[in-house]
């Protein structure tokens, strides 16, 4: 599983962490009975401490996205993905929040960070394996 994380963001990891793993869940990207790495071998991966992976697997349970099956490890609940347009929209509301925060310091303004945001989104789609049509 690969993360991208921003450790002088200003955004806590654990934030970072569960944003993006709430989007994978919510996109289908992560399947609904689908194992995730237990909290040991993803804070290996991605080289934090334990208890912060601990900490994003709690708040993805309390929203009902994962649940712990004791000693067979944590897996996404059915269910998870049902989630509309509006509200995986305000999945990215936190970063887009930072990315701001970080741009008006700068000196960029609206307008030339969107024109950026689009030609990052589009060489992004470009570089993403395409979904094969049964």
């Amino acid at each position: 599983m690969i993360f991208n994380l921003n450790p002088n963001g200003g955004v806590p990891l654990y934030r970072q962490i569960a944003q993006q793993m709430r989007g994978r869940i919510v996109s289908g990207q992560i399947v609904a009975g689908e194992q995730i790495p237990s909290a040991r071998e993803l804070s290996t991966q991605l080289q934090v401490n334990p208890l912060t992976i601990q900490k994003v697997y709690q708040i993805l349970e309390q929203e009902g996205l994962v649940e712990t099956r004791r000693g067979l490890g944590t897996f996404v609940v059915p269910g998870a993905k049902n989630s509309n347009a509006k509200e995986k929209l305000a999945l990215l509301h936190p970063s887009i929040h930072q990315l701001i925060s970080e741009a008006i310091p700068l000196g960029i303004e609206a307008e030339t960070l969107s024109q950026e945001v689009e030609r990052q989104f589009k060489l992004s789609k470009l570089s993403q394996p395409r979904e094969r049509k049964s």
